[in-house]
């Protein structure tokens, strides 16, 4: 589980990551935001998700992968692409990917304003973050993850294609997210969370790279009337 303490309009507030048990907290919220929490509750909002097993070896993640998906990770081309991750990125690096982003949203999507990016920097700096990109042949970025992480679990937060190149970037997205299921694997993680069955548009977790469809709960419980409001307000927003 990850638990982060902000202030949210002046109002103590945790955000709290992946809670699959009870657990008590020293910091006395009255506002708390949960983000795919494992154990069920009324009051926060259900939604589906896929989850890669990576306790399993490089094998077996191989054998789980789609016919289409095998045959687009080992081409010969790959060594076209490059690929870099940062656990720690700094200020510039994600206002390049907030520049990004924004510049290649699809239709009906928010763009990432300021209060999210915030929330971008208030996770690095408890080192929650980790942002992973690939480039073409000439620096030009085709790919961004992004990731929640608590040493267990790799939550895809954010992710981003050029639009400009579009058939070479849907590759690129589908290496960069092997890619990053191998480095979190690697580093001990055991789940790699694909952020919703609707997280991307072109990339379908249980198609594509196999795993296993879990009910996820997300949303707020708020302990004062005043808090209360601002949460219908949130979720309303969201």
């Amino acid at each position: 589980m990850l638990q982060i303490n902000r202030n949210f309009l002046t109002i103590p507030t945790n955000d709290i990551y992946f809670e699959n048990k009870r657990g008590k907290s020293r910091y006395k919220a009255k506002l708390s935001c949960y983000t795919h929490r494992l154990r069920p509750s009324r009051q926060l909002q259900s939604k589906q998700t896929i989850h890669i097993n990576l306790q399993q070896n490089e094998e077996m993640l191989i054998n789980n992968l789609s016919t289409e998906t095998k045959g687009m990770l080992f081409q010969n081309n790959n060594n076209a692409f490059k690929l870099s991750s940062h656990s720690d990125p700094s200020f510039e690096q994600l206002r390049e990917f907030q520049r990004f982003y924004n510049e290649n949203i699809h239709i009906g999507m928010d763009k990432l304003n300021r209060s999210k990016f915030q929330s971008l920097l208030l996770l690095r700096d408890q080192g929650a973050l980790i942002l992973t990109k690939i480039e073409n042949a000439d620096n030009e970025v085709l790919s961004y993850r992004i990731y929640v992480v608590d040493g267990e679990n790799a939550l895809l937060l954010y992710v981003s294609s050029a639009i400009s190149e579009k058939d070479n970037s849907y590759k690129a997205n589908l290496l960069l997210c092997w890619e990053n299921m191998n480095m979190f694997r690697k580093l001990g993680y055991s789940v790699y969370d694909f952020g919703g069955i609707d997280r991307e548009v072109h990339l379908r977790g249980s198609q594509l790279f196999g795993g296993s469809e879990v009910t996820v709960f997300s949303g707020y419980i708020a302990k004062s009337f005043v808090s209360k409001m601002i949460a219908k307000v949130n979720q309303w927003r969201e």
